[in-house]
């Protein structure tokens, strides 16, 4: 009776479609035996470390760890007190377990180890993994430098929102990858993490590196990190947990900050300040933290935020209210009229609008945006090489926290106009934790 339930666990587990456990109770029915008298056969198959149990809230896959034979041992015997409920739908039966934890059987990890023939896998390891019984939700870290293949191939449809995104190859209009066979990827969530320095690391459950194709799984694992790695938490939060966390990454918080400056200035003055806002959909998908810091991974991030503030500002907004043009007088009593800067404008206007004299406030404000636009002429005029530093790290972190100062700061400014004092800020943005991750 041992070796037989021994099989049916074994052969459940190698059929099922993603390595799950056969149901306890399953067992006595199978083999028309007493329930309870296949708890007693299963221990003895627990203590053999052939059989390995799962008891949760969903017992039907490995999530986290195989539990120690002493837990499982007492968790079983409690079993026996557990009933069976049958729920009928019309012709159907449905036999449900009363407990919040029901109970899968496994072959254990030592068991599979010993047993299982891994060839018909390849190259997949990840794959072999959950195969020999490793726990689905274990949190496997890479090199950041992982995510760049995805991000800069336009075949692939590579999202990243804040500290989680998804990967997975796109398709022609006639529902046909446009990559090759084994290039068909979709990973279905990957999150951020951290090694023991505080650099960033993607980190992906081993569930969902199986639905990488081998040779892919091969990349990964060449880029795989080993030593003491962290979860973020609030990706943690999400995934593991459950529950949704309220921080915000400073990226999300600049789209936030502008579109309330959109809406403030259209509220008090009838026309918005910037030509267009990129929340949600029109987030351009640069828009992040680069993945490998290099000289032109930054130079691009620079050139993009450029376009964001000083090239989207609406020249037609200040028509009107400040001269738009300024003159030069050249030789023989010639002057030069010449287009104003949006920054310039925009200081101009703001500095009569809210009555600033001489040098203040109006003007410290607006140095780090005219920082970012000299930032963006810099290799607009220069030919460099591209060379990998960490220290673009740094400089993103404090030019994005710089600027995001600057749209909460004109936010709360255009937020004490009479006709948008009613306008409500939303709580993320006011009382969100913003995170430079």
């Amino acid at each position: 009776m041992k070796e037989r339930i021994e099989n049916i666990v074994y052969d459940f587990f190698v059929v099922s479609s993603d390595f799950n456990g056969i149901p306890l109770r399953n067992i006595s029915k199978k083999l028309n035996i007493g329930y309870e008298e296949s708890i007693d056969i299963i221990k003895e198959l627990v203590k053999d470390e052939i059989i390995s149990i799962q008891s949760s809230t969903n017992p039907h896959i490995i999530s986290f760890q195989h539990y120690p034979i002493d837990s499982q041992i007492h968790i079983l015997e409690e079993a026996k007190k557990t009933k069976e409920v049958l729920h009928s739908f019309g012709e159907i039966t449905i036999s449900t377990e009363d407990t919040e934890f029901p109970i899968c059987l496994y072959p254990s990890k030592k068991y599979l180890q010993k047993k299982r023939n891994l060839d018909e896998f390849g190259n997949a390891f990840y794959t072999k993994q959950l195969a020999i019984g490793e726990p689905q939700l274990k949190p496997i870290f890479f090199d950041i430098e992982v995510l760049d293949r995805y991000f800069n191939d336009p075949r692939f449809d590579f999202k990243f929102n804040d500290y989680s995104g998804q990967i997975s190859c796109l398709y022609d209009e006639n529902e046909n990858p446009i990559v090759r066979e084994e290039d068909k990827v979709f990973l279905k969530t990957f999150g951020l993490g951290f090694d023991e320095n505080g650099d960033r690391l993607a980190v992906v459950y081993l569930r969902y590196l199986k639905d990488l194709t081998p040779e892919h799984q091969v990349f990964w694992r060449s880029k795989e990190k080993s030593g003491n790695c962290k979860v973020l938490e609030e990706y943690h939060q999400n995934t593991i947990q459950g529950d949704w966390t309220f921080s915000y990454s400073i990226f999300s918080a600049f789209l936030g900050e502008q579109k309330c400056i959109n809406d403030l200035t259209e509220l008090a003055f009838s026309k918005p300040i910037f030509r267009r806002t990129y929340e949600k959909e029109n987030r351009p998908k640069e828009f992040t933290f680069f993945f490998i810091p290099t000289l032109k991974n930054y130079n691009d991030f620079i050139l993009l935020l450029d376009k964001m503030i000083s090239e989207n500002i609406n020249r037609d907004f200040f028509d009107g209210k400040v001269e738009l043009f300024e003159y030069e007088k050249l030789e023989d009593g010639i002057v030069e009229r010449k287009s104003k800067g949006t920054l310039q404008l925009f200081e101009e206007w703001l500095t009569k609008v809210i009555n600033v004299k001489g040098d203040g406030d109006v003007s410290d404000l607006f140095k780090p945006l005219k920082k970012i636009r000299r930032e963006r002429q810099n290799p607009a005029h220069k030919i460099n090489e591209n060379q990998y530093d960490k220290k673009y790290i740094d400089k993103q972190k404090e030019i994005m926290n710089e600027a995001y100062s600057v749209f909460r700061n004109l936010r709360n400014i255009f937020h004490q106009h009479p006709k948008a004092r009613n306008f409500e800020i939303p709580d993320w943005l006011e009382n969100g934790h913003i995170k430079t991750f």
